[in-house]
């Protein structure tokens, strides 16, 4: 009878195992079905957002374009003087988009060129050179590819040749005669701009590019006696690149107004008055010449008279010379004023005129040097702007102090650009 009952107990316990067994498998199966699904719904619903994500930015650009044609077609409009039909067009546009007149402002800002202003697809020296490229790295660089450019007779090379010609390769020349044609391109005008377009075209020219005694000689034409040595920097490169210094390859730019009374009228609830802009140049030559232009004529007229300093005469012409300290240039700048007398005198005609240069102006000014952006040393902020009147026949002097630091509108920060016709072509080569 006992074993009778192990043996049922032995058969109860294997059912209920068996039993337990499937019931786990069974919620498995469930949980895998489950968890199936949840993912085929999130699948499915992250593609319909997607979809719907699409179709809203498709729309919104849509939009954006009529819009922008829309305010085209209403600016072309308003020039013809159709104002009733360009408001059309301007409600139709700001109902699509409604900031679309900042937009197009924004582009119309970035589209804007001059014949003086950087040309932004060939970029400009300070975006070529890396200011923060270490001593051992360009070192490195060099040498690596002065082995490169060896070849089997383990002599020096400047290029290889990409086709045959008959005529004689310059990776014929030996590197110092393309060395003394690098001084040409740099010429007395100082344009490293034009240098480091030559680096750029293959590995002999990047090393010729980076000879010390090129950077030498130009940081000595930049500052002259002061220029000191290249221990504070890494090397003569690097020195040019960081240490404060005017650009030569274009003129600086300013843009200041001022308001006039105009004149009185018999209403006397009404003032008229004039906004009189005008523009003032600085064009620094490396041998410490700097012109000085105030005209009321745009930039686009007036650079092209500034390329040489003989190349204008005009009373408001001023002709100084600068000198560079730390981060600031000091101009000094005289102009005689002419005042014409009558004198009686029986072996002239009657009534000529005689100019006498009676009063000499003296200006004072200095500048800051700053950056703008990423482009180095391209803005002057005014720091110090002193007159001095001196009477040659009495010898009496007098100074008027300018506040230039807290009046932005008559005395704006020059802006430096770049005047292509500048460096066209070169008279000396680098001394």
């Amino acid at each position: 009878m006992e074993s009778d009952q192990d043996s049922d107990d032995c058969e109860y316990e294997m059912t209920e195992q068996r039993t337990n067994e499937r019931r786990i498998e069974q919620q498995l199966d469930d949980f895998r079905v489950k968890w199936k699904t949840e993912i085929q719904q999130r699948t499915v619903y992250g593609h319909v957002l997607n979809d719907k994500q699409k179709e809203q930015q498709e729309e919104a650009i849509n939009n954006e374009e009529q819009a922008k044609h829309f305010f085209e077609r209403a600016t072309e409009l308003e020039r013809e003087g159709k104002l009733y039909d360009a408001i059309k067009y301007y409600r139709a546009a700001m109902q699509l988009v409604p900031d679309i007149e900042f937009r197009m402002a924004r582009k119309g800002q970035q589209q804007t060129t001059t014949t003086t202003e950087f040309n932004s697809k060939e970029g400009n020296i300070n975006e070529d050179l890396d200011t923060n490229e270490a001593c051992d790295d360009e070192n490195n660089l060099i040498d690596s590819l002065q082995l490169v450019n060896v070849d089997d007779n383990e002599r020096s090379i400047i290029c290889t040749k990409n086709f045959p010609q008959q005529a004689t390769h310059i990776s014929c020349i030996p590197s110092e005669v393309l060395i003394y044609i690098f001084r040409w391109v740099i010429s007395s005008d100082l344009d490293v701009r034009s240098l480091e377009q030559c680096a750029r075209v293959c590995r002999g020219f990047y090393i010729c590019a980076r000879d010390p005694h090129l950077w030498k000689m130009i940081c000595f034409k930049t500052w002259g006696v002061n220029t000191g040595n290249s221990s504070v920097h890494i090397n003569w490169r690097h020195m040019f690149i960081n240490r404060p210094h005017v650009v030569f390859n274009g003129v600086y730019i300013s843009r200041a107004s001022y308001i006039r009374q105009g004149e009185q009228s018999l209403d006397t609830f009404y003032s008229p008055w004039h906004l009189v802009e005008y523009y003032r140049y600085m064009r620094f030559f490396p041998d410490g010449v700097v012109l000085i232009y105030t005209s009321a004529d745009e930039p686009r007229t007036t650079v092209a008279r500034l390329k040489s300093r003989y190349s204008i005469r005009d009373p408001s012409l001023i002709i100084g010379n600068y000198r560079l300290q730390n981060n600031r240039v000091v101009i000094v700048a005289k102009r005689t004023a002419q005042r014409s007398t009558t004198m009686n005198n029986p072996q002239r005609r009657a009534g000529k005129d005689l100019s006498l240069s009676d009063v000499e102006q003296t200006m004072n000014m200095e500048f800051e040097m700053s950056d703008v952006g990423k482009k180095k040393h391209h803005q002057l902020i005014w720091a110090h702007y002193e007159i001095r009147f001196t009477n040659k026949r009495t010898s009496d002097e007098r100074s008027t102090v300018l506040n230039v630091t807290n009046d932005r509108h008559t005395y704006p920060p020059l802006i430096f650009s770049r005047v292509k016709s500048y460096v066209l072509s070169a008279e000396q080569p680098l001394k």
